[in-house]
């Protein structure tokens, strides 16, 4: 399978996704719960109303999201393998990532299931903050520090399973054993996403209150 077809496959599931918790989460009643001892009835319905007028944005955008994701994950991998092999492995790494990335479909479907059918009594902030299997659910999110939450939710089994897909299509890559694999994506795709943290806990610093 090509890797033009694999990434419509990705983006095509990434969007059937988003569609259902779209139409089933994100409710006119959750609104107005959310908001309805900040705001008036008139203002949430602007929330409302606006938020369906512009969502074909987040259609639009996803694939474009994915596609840098992707590229900056494959970069960092290519990176970690020229200092291995000597070599700049592009289209090789970005096949790795890209096939690695369908990890990240389960925890979508994972948060609809579990407040369509568990949680059934939510808050639009409890929708955002939810991430399934991670370090956060251990903790109540309302007592953490802003800028623990993302590093706290990016500590989940996916994001291991994900490491571990990495390594897997590295060592296919450059003909090694897991372990040496595994080094290389600490080195590269591991550095990059401890600089990409670093980045979101300084902006959420900044722009907390």
């Amino acid at each position: 399978m090509s890797k033009q077809t694999i990434f419509i496959l990705l983006i095509v599931l990434q969007i059937i996704s988003l569609l259902v918790s779209n139409h089933i989460l994100l409710s006119e009643n959750l609104y107005f719960n959310t908001f309805a001892e900040q705001l008036t009835y008139e203002q949430i319905e602007n929330i409302i109303n606006e938020g369906k007028k512009w969502e074909w944005v987040s259609y639009v955008v996803l694939p474009i999201l994915t596609l840098i994701k992707l590229t900056l994950v494959a970069s960092c991998l290519s990176i970690g393998l020229f200092f291995v092999t000597n070599t700049f492995s592009f289209k090789a790494t970005f096949r790795v990532a890209l096939t690695a990335e369908f990890v990240f479909l389960i925890p979508p479907f994972l948060k609809i299931l579990w407040f369509a059918l568990f949680q059934t009594d939510y808050t639009l902030q409890d929708l955002q903050i939810f991430y399934p299997l991670s370090a956060l659910n251990f903790f109540d999110y309302t007592t953490v520090q802003p800028w623990l939450i993302y590093p706290l939710q990016l500590l989940n089994v996916f994001e291991i399973i994900y490491w571990v897909l990495l390594a897997r299509g590295v060592s296919q890559v450059i003909e090694r054993d897991m372990p040496q694999s595994f080094e290389v994506v600490l080195a590269s795709y591991g550095t990059g996403l401890v600089l990409w943290v670093a980045v979101v806990m300084f902006i959420t610093v900044s722009f907390t209150p």
